[in-house]
């Protein structure tokens, strides 16, 4: 996917990659892209963090628990950590405090259980009326 950007450049330096775009037959765009990708270092993708994986994967986990969790325990809180369900409680306030005490470090996934394992939101966008 490419992004658009807008960007200021001194008069002569366009002049040079409008010329040379003129001599490649191609866009100046184009041509600032491909003058960019050469003079930067090569780049991977962006490096995937520990907590970014760990998300996913308790994320995935209490999808595929959730018909379970939804039978057992429908409208308390649950925590998710290592992919397993490791503590329930009517009382989200005293659920947190006992897994921020136990994985004070770690990503553990805390939800409510309700009918959908990923409620949809919806926002309705504001109307404007002309002042009268």
């Amino acid at each position: 996917m490419a992004e658009q950007i807008n960007i200021s450049i001194p008069q002569t330096l366009y002049r040079r990659v409008r010329e040379l775009a003129r001599a490649r037959k191609q866009p100046v765009d184009d041509v600032l892209v491909e003058v960019l990708d050469q003079a930067l270092p090569p780049g991977d993708e962006p490096e995937i963090t520990d907590e970014e994986v760990a998300v996913e994967r308790e994320m995935q986990a209490y999808i595929a628990l959730h018909p379970m969790l939804k039978e057992k325990y429908l409208g308390q809180h649950v925590t998710i950590f290592g992919g397993q369900l490791i503590d329930v409680d009517a009382d989200y306030g005293a659920l947190y405090e006992r897994i921020d005490a136990q994985y004070p470090d770690r990503f553990v996934w805390l939800a409510t259980v309700e009918e959908d394992p990923m409620p949809t939101l919806v926002f309705r966008s504001p109307r404007l009326e002309p002042v009268k």
